[in-house]
């Protein structure tokens, strides 16, 4: 009798500390703990922070959000990582939040710079090793858009990415 109440305690303690941990790192995901990325562009500034494996805080013109982000599965159009469609806040009056933070890997040069291109509203800011914010507003649809990304090409950092602009985009530690 002792030892099954023993067992019971022992698996109740165990759901409870399951329950209560963070979960996995998300396979894809750019920040680290303590990692803050703060970056300008013609839409104005944004730090994107972690704050568990899965929440992140945006920051822009003096206001402020922790999104719980969803883990992707299965890759989507190359990315894995979080991302969050902001589906909830569609009747909220606040802005609405589309985000997804992921490392994207290419198969060369040409394909990285062509993804650049495709979606030129976002203002694409990085760094000559990869790291690429692009955060864009939609005030018809009080939406921002905010996507953080790691370039690789054939699994490693590029060195010397053309058009980076290291002064717009930097890690910050907290």
């Amino acid at each position: 009798m002792v030892v099954q109440a023993r067992l019971v305690i022992a698996a109740i303690a165990g759901l409870l500390l399951t329950a209560c941990s963070e979960q996995p790192i998300a396979k894809g995901s750019v920040l680290s703990q303590h990692q803050s990325v703060e970056a300008k562009n013609r839409a104005g500034e944004v730090r994107v922070s972690y704050v568990s494996p899965t929440k992140r805080r945006y920051e822009w013109a003096g206001q402020s959000r922790v999104v719980q982000m969803r883990t992707r599965t299965e890759p989507f159009m190359g990315k894995t990582g979080l991302y969050d469609p902001a589906d909830e806040l569609i009747s909220d009056p606040r802005t609405r939040l589309v985000v997804q933070e992921s490392t994207i890997d290419f198969d060369d040069e040409a394909q990285m710079y062509d993804f650049l291109r495709e979606e030129p509203s976002m203002d694409w800011v990085y760094t000559r090793d990869g790291l690429v914010l692009g955060f864009s507003s939609d005030p018809s649809r009080r939406q921002l858009n905010i996507d953080l990304y790691q370039f690789v090409v054939r699994g490693k950092r590029p060195t010397a990415m053309s058009g980076a602009r290291p002064e717009a985009i930097h890690v910050v530690s907290q």
